[in-house]
């Protein structure tokens, strides 16, 4: 991702009210139509765009043809209508909104013949406001696009399906992710809303797209818990650098409510700072409606994003022999296993622990087969927990605990997921009668689940298959949204984790070798980067990975360094290649164990 600060001084930002997001009537001041989102000069992120005579290969050609669509919303039909002689372009018409495919296969190009075969995956639709939304039907197919040739004029398209279609590979070139936040419903944090601007944008002109999408509204599938700005907020005039390396923006009264306007200006500019954080310079100036201008500066803005306590290097822990042990390789690797004393530190098969900025909180999976417990708890540093029991849960089938929420300053209200019986379920860390999580419009039978730093956003894993949704308050437990596919190049998924604030880390089969393959995916499911491309044939039945802190992440895509999994006899490291730990691996002595014996579950303290 860029990281880039605006450059030059008191440098106007020209609003594109077609592109980005903001609604016609909202008292913005029209500065004209501005410059056009081709390619920027000085830009050195920018991908040089193709055109039609580039080439006379008919594979890279249909490559070139995928990536037409790519660049201004509302001018996508003309680009793509260039690679079309002119009666043909004349009579093209496909709706405004890019199909994302992922090619399964290389085109399908049989010399003599004008014919090239496509066969494609459906990713979803690239949408004017930066949001990638998933297909609601999973879609293979074959697309077939009819080629021509003039002598001396190059290659034209003939014929072809009335979409604009891009391919990833297209997205992850002219596009970058770029999250903005919504506060969640409780006000106790900030929600990622995963976006993609193009490279091409000026960045004079990135703030407005970004508040554009802020004034827009959150993604549907956050609505039940991100809180929309209130209706009627407008930038007002133009966003700008002063020449004291200062942001200036400007919006409409409304932007503020009537009641507890202290707090919400609190909110809003926290919001705001953390959108804009890949571009904020030394600091913002707000004002909101004819109140005075505020001057924020400093980094006081990023603890209202839980993702911002990630540690650079977690404490690293498996359990060995029945109990909870950490690995030597691991920040405070000889201390006592937080908030479990030795007492609990027993009969031990799974574990989770999670920390806020006062407590540990623990959840234990304890006891002999089908006659298994989860116990949790919380407790100060240095203090042990009482651990309490969770009923009305299985007798056996328990699957590893993770934690959801956490509280600060308290041990209580603290919230968990486990999964059993192939059915999810809440539990609170003062112990009680688990409830069942129900998912609107069903979610069959689940087998792995992964709760995002913000405690609402969850991936999921049922009948092989990848889905998102957010979980909500309801009764005395917790609901899930219906949960919406997302397609990862990987078939067959076994085990999920948040690895970022907008990335997965999936295990599962390969497509096109069904070997099995751990890859970070972005949450939409569009764009994938390996981790471990082949790791044979044994199934990953568990991953777990701790979550890249946004703004610490040290290069490249922000997803984890830490990930570690488990096969049915081992556990493993996802390192540059599979590591196995080992009792060496273990900080302290082993101990007399039982031949066999061997490192199992390994987690982090999130």
């Amino acid at each position: 991702m860029r990281h880039r600060k605006l450059a030059g001084a008191a440098t106007a930002v020209v609003l594109l009210l077609g592109g980005c997001g903001i609604p016609d009537e909202t008292g913005v001041t029209d500065a004209g139509p501005g410059p056009s989102t081709g390619i920027s000069s000085g830009d050195d992120d920018t991908v040089a765009r193709v055109t039609r005579d580039e080439t006379t290969d008919r594979t890279q050609f249909i490559d070139n043809y995928l990536q037409a669509a790519a660049g201004d919303y509302d001018t996508a039909l003309d680009r793509v209508k260039d690679f079309m002689p002119a009666d043909e372009a004349a009579e093209f018409t496909a709706p405004p909104t890019p199909r994302v495919i992922r090619l399964t296969e290389k085109p399908l190009v049989t010399p003599g013949q004008d014919r090239v075969v496509i066969s494609y995956e459906m990713i979803g639709t690239l949408g004017k406001n930066g949001l990638l939304d998933p297909a609601t039907e999973p879609t293979e197919g074959k697309y077939e696009i009819t080629l021509g040739e003039v002598p001396g004029n190059g290659l034209y398209v003939l014929k072809a399906p009335a979409f604009l279609l891009l391919s990833d590979d297209a997205l992850d070139s002219f596009y970058e992710e770029r999250t903005i936040y919504f506060w969640n419903t409780e006000h106790t944090g900030l929600v990622p809303d995963v976006r993609y601007m193009l490279r091409s944008v000026p960045v004079e002109q990135e703030p407005t797209t970004v508040l554009g999408w802020l004034i827009d509204g959150p993604a549907a599938w956050l609505r039940d818990v991100a809180e929309p700005l209130p209706e009627g907020t407008a930038t007002v005039g133009k966003v700008f650098q002063t020449d004291d390396d200062k942001l200036q923006i400007n919006l409409t009264a409304q932007a503020l409510p009537t009641e507890n306007t202290d707090q919400a200006l609190e909110r809003l500019r926290k919001q705001l700072q953390w959108s804009l954080r890949p571009l904020l310079p030394e600091s913002l100036d707000l004002k909101i409606g004819h109140e005075e201008t505020r001057h924020y500066s400093g980094s006081d803005y990023l603890s209202s994003n839980v993702a911002y306590r990630l540690a650079p290097d977690p404490e690293r822990f498996v359990v060995f022999g029945g109990q909870i042990r950490r690995l030597s390789e691991s920040p405070n690797a000889f201390d006592p296993v937080p908030a479990v004393g030795p007492d609990e530190n027993k009969n031990v098969r799974l574990a989770a622990l999670s920390s806020s900025t006062t407590h540990t909180f623990a959840a234990l999976v304890t006891g002999a087969a089908q006659k298994e417990t989860l116990k949790v708890g919380a407790a100060l540093p240095g203090e042990n927990a009482t651990l309490r029991a969770v009923t009305g849960l299985p007798a056996e089938g328990l699957q590893h605990p993770v934690w959801a929420t956490i509280p600060d300053a308290t041990t209580e209200g603290g919230v968990g997921l486990i999964i059993a019986g192939g059915k999810l379920y809440s539990f609170r860390s003062e112990g009680g009668v688990a409830q069942q999580v129900v998912a609107a419009g069903g979610a069959g039978t689940i087998s792995a689940i992964s709760v995002a730093p913000d405690g609402h956003r969850v991936a999921l894993v049922s009948g092989g298959r990848l889905y998102r949704a957010v979980l909500t308050p309801s009764g005395q437990g917790l609901a899930l949204s219906t949960p919406q596919e997302i397609q990862p190049p990987l078939s067959g998924v076994t085990a999920v984790d948040f690895s970022g604030e907008g990335w997965l880390t999936v295990a599962g089969t390969r497509e096109d070798n069904d070997r099995v393959a751990i890859k970070h995916v972005s949450i939409d499911g569009a764009l994938e980067e390996p981790r471990l491309p082949d790791i044979g044939k044994d199934t990953v039945n568990y991953l777990t990975a701790y979550p890249a802190n946004p703004v610490t992440t040290r290069t490249g895509r922000p997803v984890s360094d830490s990930i570690s999994y488990t096969t049915a006899d081992a556990a493993w490291d996802a390192l540059s290649t599979s590591v196995k730990i080992t009792a060496a691996d273990l900080a302290g002595e082993t101990g007399e164990q039982p031949a066999g014996t061997v490192p199992t579950a390994p987690f982090f303290l999130n």
